[in-house]
């Protein structure tokens, strides 16, 4: 008999997600892992897979939280969309693992009920919001959250490339993580399925041990099926 491969299905834009997928690729590398892309104009999608990484990119249409766009949308795909909110109605049903990474984490928030704040420069911030490549930002990690149990820090420093954040959090959530003013970096399940979003880039931080332990809990918990 063959080897049994576990499927990851990452998803992204039709253009500007190559990057980010060379990096997630690199970072699930095992074999017994096959990892997809999957972009709106994808001609397959899978019937089936053990795993979800919903990854950075544009914004989300605002009318999918009952919002009006604010000026500093300046582009959607509701293709994406779409396709992605499937992909996690699925996902969820079928208690499989879920990553969402910045939009993703911002998109798993809007499934389950929960709204965004379009733009950040609108709050009235104490500190000025990152926004950078490279890890200048530090967060807080609240203490018996998921994401404390796999980084096993109180702190740590992430890069931030994003103008918009998490309002209410959705139904079935809570905040695992926030910088210093006091804007949500992360959320995760209330349950003990894996279903983690982050607001930075781990991929693009694959130098870290961090990051690296991000994707390698995610991957555990494909190759074992659904818990942390």
């Amino acid at each position: 008999m063959g080897k049994r491969y576990h499927k990851i299905v990452v998803t992204g834009s039709d253009s500007g997600s190559q990057l980010a997928w060379n990096f997630i690729r690199l970072l699930l590398n095992d074999e017994y892992v096959k990892t997809t892309f999957i972009s709106p104009n994808a001609k397959i999608v899978p019937k089936s897979f053990d795993g979800l990484i919903i990854t950075g990119g544009v914004d989300i249409n605002p009318k999918l939280y009952n919002q009006k766009p604010h000026h500093s949308v300046k582009r959607i795909e509701p293709k994406r969309d779409k396709l992605e909110l499937s992909l996690l109605e699925r996902a969820t049903k079928e208690n499989i693992p879920i990553f969402g990474i910045c939009r993703g984490m911002q998109l798993i928030n809007v499934f389950f009920g929960g709204d965004l704040v379009q733009n950040i420069h609108d709050l009235n911030l104490k500190y000025p919001h990152s926004n950078s490549v490279f890890p200048f930002k530090k967060i807080k990690i609240i203490k018996n959250t998921k994401l404390h149990k796999i980084i096993n820090k109180p702190s740590i420093y992430v890069n931030s490339i994003h103008h918009q954040a998490i309002n209410k959090v959705g139904k079935g959530l809570k905040i695992n993580s926030y910088d210093r003013n006091k804007i949500v970096e992360g959320i995760e399940s209330t349950d003990k399925s894996f279903l983690i979003g982050v607001q930075w880039h781990p991929e693009y931080m694959i130098y870290k041990k961090d990051s690296r332990k991000l994707f390698f809990s995610f991957k555990k918990a494909v190759l074992r099926g659904s818990t942390m």
